[in-house]
């Protein structure tokens, strides 16, 4: 029998990946920021959380929290609502999310949040960093109130062919090379095999996996 997932920012580097890996071990229910009528649409910034819930049958094996917004402004030029956006996307939602989608879930099921590097070295984002560090205490925190899930972090280092290592100058992709194992970038091969790993094992609960190759 085929466990159903539910998969936010569907459209994201992570979700096409899991989803062209795993497409046929689940039933992947998608869910997109911004995609034509029809799609289930969810934007983490102005959508109500209670909206999406009765689009959303389950009951689900796993909900993954792929959304997220990339580094974007400097401490020097940020701005208030630029804060406050990041830790709506990052943080403030997904608890209203869980909290409205609760019911929909199986007993031991997965709700997984993706951190990050900058969560331990910073970022020219402190939003960014900010908000990601804050996830250990929001899992911890859910996973008090909601026992019968589990709760986990995969934290990740650059991985190769994402957005932000596009985005990247050659020289900052090798600053970040350099401190990881091999001198080698993160592959995204790598990083959904551990998200199907955390789906199934029931054993594996109220960790931050940090996948990053052993930044130092």
């Amino acid at each position: 029998m085929k466990h159903n997932v539910l998969v936010f920012g569907g459209n994201s580097f992570l979700s096409k990946a899991f989803n062209k890996k795993y497409g046929r071990d689940y039933i992947i229910t998608n869910v997109y920021r911004n995609l034509p009528s029809g799609d289930l649409n969810f934007d983490f910034e102005n959508d109500d959380a209670e909206s999406i819930a009765p689009k959303l049958n389950g009951p689900y094996k796993a909900i993954l929290f792929f959304q997220g917004i990339n580094p974007l402004v400097g401490v020097k030029d940020i701005t208030e609502d630029h804060f406050i956006k990041m830790l709506k996307i990052n943080l403030v939602t997904p608890t209203l999310l869980v909290r409205s989608l609760a019911g929909k879930l199986n007993k031991g099921a997965l709700i997984l949040f993706v951190s990050s590097v900058a969560k331990k070295k910073g970022s020219y984002d402190p939003a960014y960093a900010s908000s990601k560090a804050g996830l250990t205490g929001l899992m911890y925190s859910l996973a008090n109130a909601y026992p019968d899930f589990r709760f986990n972090i995969i934290s990740l280092g650059l991985v190769e062919g994402s957005p932000v290592f596009n985005n990247m100058t050659p020289d900052f992709r090798q600053k970040h090379a350099d401190r990881m194992f091999n001198n080698s970038f993160i592959k995204v091969e790598d990083v959904i095999t551990v998200v199907d790993e955390l789906i199934i094992n029931q054993s594996i609960n109220r960790t931050d996996i940090e996948i990053d190759g052993g930044y130092n």
